[in-house]
């Protein structure tokens, strides 16, 4: 009993001495350092600013001098921030110095969760494996409301808080239920910086036919400012079960929304809910840049918006075609009565769009070569499938450029 009370007391002053480490974000690196600089003299110099926690002068393994950078650590975030402010492009020791925000990695990727797991679970495990936990991302299932999607993204106050918990969750030992969970850093493509991170968008599907903006707009107010409530057209045979996107004015009210608490209900249809995907998500999620799938969802382009595919096949506000990295590209002048824009990739590779009536399929431009061919089949019986769906669709084909 006393080897477990002395094990405990070790483990709260470990996770004290973790928590005393300044936040994340109160690192500074500064290049451009004389090789020979110590770490005392270039904390007198940082000291201008503030209280200095730490100072590492980065040396090399073999060698053991000085490579010209160093990471400041302040006391707080704001010291850090004055610092760069103050400091770079400062003189010290006769050589001019750079300074910027220290990229140290205050995030984990935990992947095999449990997909019953929700996001209550998932909090009780990591705070129990180390301090400093400061939100749990446990992505759901777009396809079932009621799952996760296998994997989590972890935030903690400072990398040292991070670290102690990656080697704990590292360990063969550690299950999540019966799973051996992976355990890495995040990659700084899904931190706060990355597209994913700034998302402000709810992507509600399964909203049923008479749905208005306002109506959905009144659902979702009490999380937080909406900004705008887009609603696409019904396709056809599709009007019972439409989606949207409601827009956020800062993304904690979108996680809000995303609760596994919260359950929407419009005319007995339960609604399903998830974070709207941005473009770089899509290519990272295996979205193709294949000429093959050239035909987009056939429903109107609304200005400003680009098309979703993946999991989502909608569209939403500051959201690209998913795989293609051009822009959408609008043509002038009013769409003729019961015809919609749609939009189509075409031969060299841009984006246009066909006027249409609304639900029907149009075909496919064969993608074209190097050598300026079509491709597929001989290049004759291409010319003539070009020429018989040119003929086909006569005065209908809208010019964009």
């Amino acid at each position: 009993m006393r080897v477990a009370d002395t094990k405990d007391e070790v483990e709260k002053k470990k996770h004290a001495d973790l928590l005393a480490i300044p936040p994340h974000g109160s690192e500074v690196y500064i290049g451009g350092i004389p090789q020979n600089v110590s770490e005392e003299d270039l904390r007198v110099f940082c000291q201008s600013v503030g209280e200095v926690s730490e100072v590492r002068v980065m040396k090399g393994k073999e060698s053991g001098e000085g490579l010209g950078y160093a990471f400041v650590t302040f006391k707080t975030k704001e010291l850090a921030s004055k610092a760069i402010e103050e400091l770079n492009n400062s003189e010290f020791k006769g050589k001019r110095i750079k300074c910027s925000t220290s990229q140290a990695n205050n995030r984990l990727f935990i992947g095999n969760v449990p997909k019953s797991w929700t996001v209550e679970d998932m909090k009780k495990v990591v705070a129990e494996v180390g301090p400093g936990v400061l939100s749990v991302e446990l992505l759901k299932d777009p396809q079932s409301s009621g799952r996760n999607r296998g994997f989590a993204f972890i935030e903690y106050y400072n990398h040292a808080c991070a670290e102690y918990s990656r080697q704990k969750m590292s360990n063969s030992k550690f299950k999540l239920d019966n799973n051996a969970p992976t355990v890495s850093w995040a990659d700084p493509r899904n931190s706060e910086s990355s597209a994913a991170s700034q998302v402000k968008a709810v992507y509600v599907k399964n909203l049923p036919e008479n749905i208005t903006q306002d109506c959905l707009k009144k659902l979702f107010e009490h999380h937080g400012k909406i900004t705008k409530v887009v609603l696409p057209p019904a396709k056809a045979g599709q009007e019972k079960s439409r989606f949207g996107f409601v827009h956020f004015s800062d993304r904690s009210s979108a996680m809000k929304a995303l609760k596994n608490t919260e359950k929407y209900e419009i005319e007995g249809q339960t609604l399903e809910c998830s974070l709207a995907k941005p473009q770089a998500d899509q290519k990272s999620s295996g979205a193709s840049n294949s000429q093959k799938s050239v035909v987009l969802p056939t429903y109107p382009p609304r200005l400003g918006y680009g098309m979703v595919g993946g999991a989502y096949g909608a569209i939403g506000a500051g959201y690209g075609a998913a795989g293609f990295a051009q822009p959408l590209m609008y043509g002038a002048g009013a769409t003729p009565a019961g015809m919609a824009m749609m939009p189509m990739l075409l031969p060299d590779g841009r984006i246009g769009y066909v006027l249409q009536q609304p639900g029907l399929q149009q075909h496919a431009p064969s993608p074209v070569s190097r050598n300026g061919r079509g491709g597929g089949g001989s290049s004759s019986g291409g010319k003539r499938n070009n020429d018989n769906n040119n003929r086909n669709r006569g005065h209908g084909r809208y010019h964009p450029y």
